[in-house]
């Protein structure tokens, strides 16, 4: 979106939560300074060993909790975390309309995440070919980061069907907490947290 629409954002947000109009420039200059980062990793050189990288969802929203992993494509970039999102919710029927979003938020961090990474081992790897002479190979297991070896996990075979035993790693998980429930388990994480 176009730069405007961040002050637009802003407002709307400081609206919604009640908050001084003071906090309207805060926010957006954290915006600002977030998307300036991320344009920063335009045009930049990633190594992505495997294009296929697990991702793990563990969310407590409202009285929520979502839990799964799976694996996602990164060359397939029709992938939509917004659509997968709205179908996991969907699928699980999950009523609550703040999940959905959450999901895909947590989808994106560790998508943004993987990027940084490949950025990285990218200007490691030039850094690292120059001083070695000829040495025209990286592992994937070195540069890949956080991806997936796909020989490792699924054998000398290329079908991607997990064995019945890891079925229930694979498998999603909801809970309905009560509010006491939720309560409780925020109080716990906020004293883990101290």
């Amino acid at each position: 979106d176009p730069d405007s629409e961040v002050v637009v954002f802003a407002k709307r947000t400081v609206k919604d939560l009640k908050l001084p109009p003071a906090f309207i420039t805060h926010i957006a200059q954290s915006i600002q300074s977030q998307i300036s980062e991320f344009r920063s990793y335009e045009g930049q050189d990633m190594y992505i060993g495997d294009k296929i990288v697990p991702l793990k969802i563990d969310l407590l929203v409202n009285n929520t909790i979502i839990r799964d992993q799976f694996l996602w494509d990164l060359s397939n970039l029709e992938s939509d975390p917004e659509e997968f999102a709205r179908t996991f919710c969907r699928d699980m029927g999950i009523l609550d309309p703040e999940v959905g979003p959450a999901v895909a938020v947590a989808i994106r961090e560790q998508l943004y995440e993987i990027v940084v990474q490949s950025v990285a081992s990218a200007r490691e790897f030039r850094v690292n070919k120059k001083s070695r002479r000829g040495a025209d190979y990286v592992s994937s297991s070195k540069a890949g980061g956080g991806s997936l070896d796909l020989m490792k996990l699924f054998g000398g075979r290329s079908s991607v069907l997990r064995k019945r035993k890891e079925w229930e790693f694979f498998e999603p998980i909801v809970d309905l907490l009560s509010n006491e429930e939720a309560e409780a388990l925020n109080a716990r994480e906020e004293r883990n947290a101290r």
